[in-house]
């Protein structure tokens, strides 16, 4: 038994002296790998990449939150909530017309959805937003996203009423993602808003 417990002591001494050797060795690589101008200039590199990279992520979440959002608040009539997802001077061109800036956008809205409360048990309708897509460039970004507006039918069962995509334009404001210029095209039944006004189309969004 002595005999075995010697050499087991032996065997555990020499793993500890290669565990030790092999951190000693990682420490000096790690310094090699680590200091120095040379070394320094791809470490920061590599973060600023990682961190630009996070950032655009966040800013992507951020405007898809933004996107889903203005359906919602329209839906519930917090059309004040509503309003203020546009910058100082966002614009809505859509088939109420336009406007430029919160307050005017929200007159607006007063003005032909009405200021009656929300009634969750009354629902005429709501929005469907999906397939968004985001593109950021600094603090500027644009976005594509669909819609399709669910009414409530005579059987009182929501029935798709119409539907299209929006081209937007956002832009930071304050540290935050707001709308700069949204345009709503309805495709069934079709309207194009800018037609309507005579004017010359935008860029195009991207989109599918």
């Amino acid at each position: 038994m002595t005999s075995i417990a010697c050499i087991a002591r032996r065997v555990a001494s020499a793993a500890l002296s290669a565990a030790a050797l092999s951190a000693a060795a990682l420490c000096c690589a790690g310094s090699l790998l680590f200091t120095g101008p040379a070394a320094a200039a791809p470490f920061q590199a590599d973060y600023d990449a990682l961190k630009a990279s996070v950032q655009e992520v966040k800013d992507r979440l951020e405007i898809q939150e933004v996107v889903v959002e203005y359906g919602h608040l329209l839906d519930t009539h917090d059309l004040v909530g509503y309003s203020e997802l546009f910058a100082k001077n966002g614009e809505w061109i859509g088939g109420f017309g336009r406007a430029k800036g919160p307050k005017a956008i929200l007159a607006m809205m007063n003005k032909y959805i009405g200021t009656a409360p929300f009634n969750p048990r009354d629902v005429k309708g709501f929005h469907l937003l999906t397939n968004i897509i985001v593109h950021v460039h600094g603090d500027h970004a644009t976005a594509w996203s669909r819609i399709v507006y669910m009414a409530r039918g005579k059987d009182d069962k929501p029935h798709p009423a119409m539907g299209g995509h929006y081209d937007d334009t956002f832009v930071r404001e304050d540290g935050h993602w707001k709308f700069l210029r949204r345009v709503v095209m309805m495709e069934i039944p079709f309207q194009d808003p800018r037609e309507i006004k005579g004017e010359p189309p935008p860029a195009p969004a991207p989109g599918p």
